[in-house]
């Protein structure tokens, strides 16, 4: 999830001047930390750099970035930060829509952990532990490479595990298998006072159950470790093209899509996926099944797809690793890979049980079509959480992505982590979420709970973003000096 709050950065340059002596000391202690990964400092000469966010609209200063080799290292920069009332948030790929991997606001510490990327499978237990840090091809490749295995996760390599596991983490094996998430049985986290652990549903459990959702907001997660499947045999991709002249004969064509991906024999097929992609002129309506070609193409599912739509469905058969090549290209064409453009996100979502009525879509697309700036492109992705937004300086007029997701991710019960939305499937627009309802919109009634458990973790708020848990409670930061015996005295 991103909906884009707000993008919060009084700081211009990368100047040291503007830094409060707090600051100063803060960035005094890094320097004497004794740490073997780099330290890139407000100021320093790689630092600008090392804070290039993803979204460019959004383009937070932090005041460092760490790169920590192991947990303690993490620990130790940790401990630092809280000593100085100091926000910290961790950066795994650094794919947050509004720049929360760069603290969201001036004045944070980001711990990257992207030298923390290991993938090591068990080959008994056929469990793999994976560094923070590791990317989505890195894991990709990883688990195949140590037993031809698998877990559900997203399609862009670029996106780190780290924010990923503790969000959600949707993809083409989500309705067979769950979450990224829901494949967690264990992970090792820092904690705000700079405490190493491990939680699972046994040890730490309530500590479990806020990570697995709100991670970023109760610690900065090292490694973690996933139950496995063995990789699918076969996967077959299927793919066609059509064309609209108006925004209604696109909105008619939206909701023949929604209709067929929302039918009991598409829900009923867990193996089944469906992306609907939609520029200017051109919809492009693809996916897989699992298995081989043969079967999708006698299958019910098949059948009802070509009769919706009365046309003919190109299929080509692939293994393992050409379906997640393939996937990754479907990635870099909708604008999730590693490209850093100006972006404007939201993230809403509407119940599985209350799909978007026909003139609910032909208002939605009659705004886009008046109100999107003619050089934007606007993007829908998703069909748990999708995201939409007005994206400047690219060649396109617009762009839509829908992407059918439900089964195996419904079969959790809401408040079996702190991820709220598994009773989700598509999405509509809606104006700004104001500051009172968004952590409603986020973590629904487990609000309460992780409110609760953040204030046993993370009394002080160091773990915080503007829309963090409890991103409201953040204490004021200590002062400087203190008077004592009527004279000013440094506080350390």
């Amino acid at each position: 999830m991103g909906t884009f709050l707000s993008c919060l950065s009084k700081l211009e340059g990368s100047s040291t001047e503007d830094l409060s002596p707090q600051q100063s000391q803060f960035l005094n202690a890094l320097s004497t930390s004794h740490i073997r990964g780099k330290i890139r400092k407000i100021g320093s000469i790689d630092y600008n750099i090392d804070i290039i966010p993803w979204n460019l609209r959004c383009t937070p200063k932090p005041l460092a970035v760490v790169y920590p080799l192991n947990a303690q290292e993490v620990s130790t920069m940790v401990k630092i930060a809280t000593k100085y009332s100091i926000p910290v948030q961790p950066r795994s790929g650094g794919h947050s829509f509004a720049s929360y991997s760069l603290g969201g606001k001036d004045g944070a510490l980001v711990i990257d952990l992207g030298k923390m990327n290991t993938v090591v499978v068990n080959q008994t237990t056929w469990r793999a532990t994976i560094g923070g840090g590791a990317r989505l091809e890195e894991v990709t490749n990883g688990l195949y490479d140590q037993g031809k295995r698998t877990i559900a996760h997203g399609i862009c390599p670029q996106v780190g595990i780290g924010g990923h596991a503790t969000v959600g983490g949707q993809g083409p094996l989500s309705r067979m298998y769950g979450l990224t998430l829901d494949h967690v049985v264990e992970m090792e986290v820092v904690l705000a006072d700079g405490t190493i652990t491990k939680t699972d549903k046994e040890t730490n459990s309530d500590l479990f159950f806020a990570l697995r959702g709100a991670g970023a907001s109760f610690g900065i997660v090292t490694s973690f470790t996933f139950e496995t499947h063995p990789v699918p045999e076969a996967v077959t991709h299927y793919s066609f093209q059509l064309t609209y002249g108006t925004h209604t004969e696109l909105a008619d064509i939206f909701i023949k899509w929604q209709d067929f991906v929302s039918s009991p024999i598409v829900a009923n097929d867990r193996s089944f996926n469906s992306l609907i992609n939609i520029t200017s002129s051109i919809i492009l309506i693809q996916g897989s099944r699992l298995g081989p070609k043969k079967e999708l193409e006698a299958s019910e599912i098949f059948v009802s797809l070509k009769k919706a739509f009365n046309v003919d469905i190109k299929t080509h058969e692939l293994d393992w690793l050409g379906a997640v090549l393939n996937w990754t290209v479907v990635a870099v064409e909708s604008l999730a890979g590693s490209l850093t453009i100006p972006l404007y996100m939201k993230s809403l979502c509407v119940r599985q049980s209350k799909l978007l009525t026909p003139g609910t879509v032909r208002a939605w697309f009659e705004y886009m079509h008046t109100n999107s700036p003619k050089d934007a492109l606007w993007v829908i992705i998703g069909a748990i959480n999708i995201k939409f937004g007005f994206v400047k300086k690219v060649p396109y007029d617009r762009y839509l992505t829908g992407d059918l997701q439900g089964g195996r991710i419904s079969d959790f019960p809401l408040d079996s982590t702190a991820y709220s939305l598994r009773d989700s499937m598509t999405e509509t627009l809606v104006p700004l979420i104001p500051n009172t309802l968004w952590p409603k919109q986020y973590w629904g009634d487990n609000y309460p709970r992780l409110l609760d458990i953040k204030k046993k973790y993370d009394p002080t708020n160091t773990f915080s973003n503007p829309q963090s848990v409890g991103a409201n409670l953040r204490l004021p930061p200590k002062p400087a000096f203190r008077v004592k015996d009527s004279k000013p005295v440094l506080n350390l």
